[in-house]
């Protein structure tokens, strides 16, 4: 079955695609996938490097392990897929003379896939360190089995005719010291080159050279500001590729609003003929030209401001103006009436937001069971016959014509003095209602607009809601003509553009463009003025002081709650939010749907998610996919995948990963926009009213899974602040930011390195298993117990099988006796949570041999009750813990062994092995019995009482019931292995 990563480029890729591209990645990818992903090529732990090269007989162990972890965590398995694409897509651009032949392809995948040999054979841990590169033999002997292992023939049929190739181009990817590519020390009698040695080293090695250095990149500047942006252009010039290599970056990574950014700077630059072939978190590598000059920054500015507002079309990609135009955002309504957030009113003009009223009064005012008229005009004194006239047309009707009128009027008209009369005109309501009624208020309530808006309505009771709205729109066009024509509308201005542009000033970077970059110094000052004088500074970013109070028009979280800064000795600061992060705020409410003020009762836990050091376009455009169709998480489906694949994390390959709605027909479906990319892609997971613990046990998961599934690396924090600019600046592939507590009661370092990432996944589903199959109440997984649920696991590991007895036999809708699979499925939680922990595995050894013990002497059908499997190890605790305490060891051993065979005598002689094998003497049977009793004892006194619980009989009693669920699924599970013996010795037999 395919991988998700493998799915997802599938899925993804023009149907134009190279056939052998293609076939890489059905043949080779997933083999790659499941031995490359948990790989370091860069970063990585540094103990784990310290101890393997240590075991390689490295004199610099301690030094190169820090050199190694220092770097950021990328996998072999993203290093390898984004080398070979880039080169791939590099390849495309030779001249006609230096296209590749169909070998030649072949070559380049095979070559890329097993160029860090060497760090795949220190991943494995082996004591046998990589071959050196005049060690020509062990290296293509290296190379022929890794081939092996990845499937090469399923790609390629004759690949090892061509297998000396494939190794020198291993070999001499790069062109260091380490290299090794003098011809003759690769070919003897036995094997020699198949194709032109030119074209290997003129143009495979080069295009292998530069998708090797490009991965290695970890920012976009690194082209200009270090020397493997030298490298890259050496390799283009030696392809003889016209092109050079621009960047544009953004020094800021906020969520959604600069990944707008990100996408309107590659639509611009697409069409000044700059093809990215690099994506970073925070930025673009392009291809361009060599006559292409950097285009005037103002431009830029200007078509990103365009594409934020009004969309792509190209892209198909809607802007903020889309969904201010709906009522999605930018208005609110409360008690008082409608509101206009400070942005709307700067992103249209007064004359296009009159004529938008209609639509937007229309969704926003949708109160239909409960209008607010008839309790307005209740305020109002009107004599009996007006009240029932108004009656007639007090309904949504009328609440939605004052609404416009008076928001019309607040907004736009607060001064004017001709609009009170011009609006009674246009309702023909002039010799009714007098100006002065209209204006009748109280608390801020306009009470005398409703009863205008009553009697219109009243007099034209006939009017449908679409007449209405019609009549609404008109209404609106005329208001607004008028005013046009007057001059009555203040001149519109719009402090978010400026403070846009400003934004773009100093933090855009489009190559070598003349950019001013703002001092920090500047930012300071502005900081501390801004505290000095009680402005308003933004809480989500601090440091921004062009901001203003915040408003539930347009912020997400509760008004102020969401920030606890304080100045140092003073009051309290007066919060706000910046223009900036107001923009962030809209999109975010206009593209997750989320209602102004009401996403923090959601409990939002955030996802941001990074390229570990770099997306090809290919790998760009599938995680984009992912993060547009990621379904909510269902942990049930989870644990049934992880079970099915025997507990192995490759088991979630094939979980349902995208919401089927989403999911489009055909395989290569050209349908799919690849212009809209997630540079920093972000998700988040609610959980309305429940427990923090709720809110984080699917993040926690997604967290861990994700970087081994896509090799990416993913910041989970509930700030809508991302932490991070890039993903270089934290080295591991995953940080938990305030993780729930359950995460710290399971021992799970918060900030985990790529080879802790397995271990990490792996303790984390057992106990959401364990949580799941013994103590929740399907459908409810009752995740607010679940801290209980980890504090016994880390605690003893004989509670696995305790909180499986009481899921098996205390959950009254459940009660059953465990089946063999239970046995078997618990007994592996037991043997895979112990893990590294020897006093755990010690326990656990200790139980399996008490029980070992008690069989030879002493066995029944498993179908028997749990008195019954448990007798000896029963009756042992019982006189342990009922001795006086001054009975000597000796004396506790013969007494309670003096019991159990008592015990024993009444049993049916065939519960007794020894007394059953009647090809013994009676005599001897019964000294072996008695003997076999002893030895049980003496382990139970000796081992268990004296050893593990320190002859504390308190502790032994507390655990008591532990020992117990440990030992009768220790019976269960080695009368099951005896059983599977059997079987298999009468099938050989046989």
């Amino acid at each position: 079955m395919s991988t998700l990563l493998q799915t997802l480029l599938i899925e993804t890729l023009p149907s134009d695609t190279d056939p052998i591209l293609q076939a890489f990645i059905q043949t080779i990818l997933p083999a790659m996938e499941r031995e490359f992903e948990l790989i370091s090529a860069m970063g990585g732990s540094e103990e784990i490097h310290y101890q393997t090269l240590i075991k390689q007989g490295d004199g610099y162990a301690k030094e190169n392990a820090q050199r190694w972890a220092a770097k950021p965590d990328q996998s072999l398995l993203v290093h390898v897929l984004n080398g070979l694409l880039t080169a791939w897509n590099l390849s495309i651009h030779l001249p006609q003379h230096l296209q590749l032949e169909e070998i030649e392809k072949r070559l380049l995948c095979l070559g890329l896939t097993l160029h860090d040999y060497n760090k795949y054979v220190r991943g494995q841990g082996e004591e046998q360190p990589p071959p050196k590169a005049h060690e020509i033999t062990a290296i293509i002997n290296l190379c022929q089995e890794l081939g092996e292992k990845l499937n090469f023939t399923g790609f390629w049929q004759e690949w090892q005719d061509y297998l000396l190739e494939i190794a020198y181009l291993a070999q001499n990817t790069q062109f260091s010291i380490d290299s090794n590519p003098i011809l003759s020390n690769w070919e003897n009698g036995d094997r020699e080159f198949t194709i032109d040695d030119r074209r290997l080293n003129d143009v495979l090695r080069h295009l292998l050279a530069f998708g090797d250095v490009a991965v290695h990149i970890g920012d976009p500047a690194d082209i200009t500001t270090t020397t493997k942006g030298d490298r890259l252009r050496d390799h283009l010039s030696w392809l003889n590729i016209p092109k050079k290599l621009v960047y544009h970056r953004l020094r800021d990574c906020r969520g959604l609003i600069t990944n707008q950014i990100h996408n309107a700077v590659v639509s611009f630059a697409r069409r000044l003929g700059w093809e990215p072939i690099l994506y970073f978190a925070q930025g673009a590598i392009y291809l361009t030209p060599n006559e292409s000059v950097t285009p005037d920054l103002a431009d830029i500015q200007t078509a990103v401001w365009e594409s934020l507002i009004r969309g792509d079309e190209d892209n198909n990609q809607p802007g903020l103006a889309q969904y201010f135009q709906s009522g999605d955002v930018g208005f609110v309504r409360d008690g008082k009436g409608m509101k206009i957030a400070p942005q709307t009113l700067e992103l249209f003009t007064p004359t296009d937001l009159i004529r938008l009223l209609p639509s937007v009064v229309q969704i926003k005012v949708a109160n239909v069971k409960a209008p607010a008229t008839p309790k307005r005009l209740e305020k109002l004194q009107l004599t009996d016959a007006q009240k029932t006239f108004l009656a007639q047309g007090a309904d949504i009707r009328a609440d939605r014509l004052a609404e416009l009128i008076i928001l019309a009027q607040r907004e736009f008209f607060e001064d004017c003095q001709d609009y009170i009369p011009w609006m009674l005109s246009a309702l023909e309501l002039q010799t009714e209602i007098s100006p002065e009624q209209t204006q009748v208020q109280s608390g801020g309530v306009n009470y005398g607009w409703y009863q205008v808006a009553a009697h219109y309505i009243a007099a034209h009771a006939t009017l449908d809601d679409q007449q209405v709205i019609d009549f609404l729109e008109g209404l609106s066009d005329r208001l607004a003509t008028w005013a046009e024509k007057n001059n009555l509308l203040q001149e519109s201005s719009s402090p978010t553009y400026e403070a846009f542009i400003n934004y773009l000033s100093q933090y855009l970077e489009v190559s070598l463009s003349n950019h001013q970059q703002t001092e920090f110094e500047n930012e300071l000052n502005s900081y501390s003025h801004a505290k000095v004088n009680n402005q308003p500074i933004c809480s989500l970013s601090s440091g921004d002081s062009d901001a203003e109070d915040q408003l539930d028009t347009v912020v997400l979280f509760k008004p102020q709650q969401y920030s606890n800064k304080n100045s140092l000795g003073g009051g309290r600061i007066k919060r706000g939010i910046s223009k900036i992060w107001s923009l962030e705020m809209l999109m975010r409410q206009a593209f997750w749907t989320g209602a102004s003020g009401k996403l923090e009762e959601q409990q939002p836990v955030f996802l941001y998610i990074f390229p570990a050091y770099v997306y090809s376009p290919q790998v760009a455009v599938a995680v984009r996919r992912l993060m547009k169709e990621l379904k909510r998480v269902n942990l049930w489906e989870v644990r049934k995948q992880w079970l099915d694949a025997g507990m192995h994390h490759s088991g979630l390959q094939t979980l349902q990963w995208r919401d089927e709605d989403e999911v489009e027909a055909g395989r290569y479906s050209d349908s799919y926009s690849n212009k809209d990319l997630p540079f920093m892609a972000m998700t988040y997971t609610t959980t309305r009213g429940k427990t923090i613990t709720d809110a984080w046990v699917a993040p926690s998961f997604l967290a861990l899974a994700l970087p081994i599934l896509l090799g990416v690396k993913v910041v989970v924090t509930s700030s809508p602040d991302p932490l991070y600019a890039s993903d270089q600046e934290f080295v591991e592939s995953v940080k938990l930011d305030g993780a729930a507590g359950f995460w710290n009661v399971l021992g799970i370092n918060p900030n985990l390195r790529l080879q802790d990432l397995s271990p990490a996944l792996e303790r984390l589903l057992i106990a959401y298993s364990i949580h799941l199959d013994f103590r929740s109440s399907p459908p409810d997984a009752r995740w607010q117990a679940f801290n209980g649920t980890a504090r016994d696991l880390v605690t003893d590991v004989l509670n696995v099988f305790a909180i499986a007895n009481e899921g098996f036999r205390e959950r009254t809708e459940n009660k059953r006796e465990p089946s063999q699979e239970d046995v078997k499925r618990v007994w592996k939680y037991a043997q895979l949570w112990i893990k590294g922990n020897i006093n755990m595995s010690e326990k656990l050894q200790l139980i399996e041999k008490l029980v070992k013990e008690y069989r030879q002497f002493y066995q029944v059908s498993v179908g028997e009750s749990s008195h019954a499997v448990l007798l000896p190890i029963s009756k042992a605790l019982e006189v342990i813990l009922t001795v006086p305490e001054q009975i000597q060891r000796g004396d506790i051993i013969l007494q309670a062994a003096g019991q159990l065979h008592d015990a024993l005598e009444r049993q049916e002689a065939y519960k007794r092995p020894f007394i059953m094998d009647k090809s013994v003497e009676f005599s001897t049977r019964k000294a072996q019995e008695l003997m076999a009793i002893h030895t049980f004892m003496t382990t139970c006194v000796d081992e268990l009482f004296l050893g593990l619980y320190k002859g504390d009989r308190a502790l032994l009693q507390e655990n008591r019931n532990r020992i117990k669920s440990g030992a009768e699924f220790a019976y269960r599970w080695l009368a099951l292995q005896e059983k599977q013996t059997e079987k298999t010795s009468s099938k050989g037999e046989k």
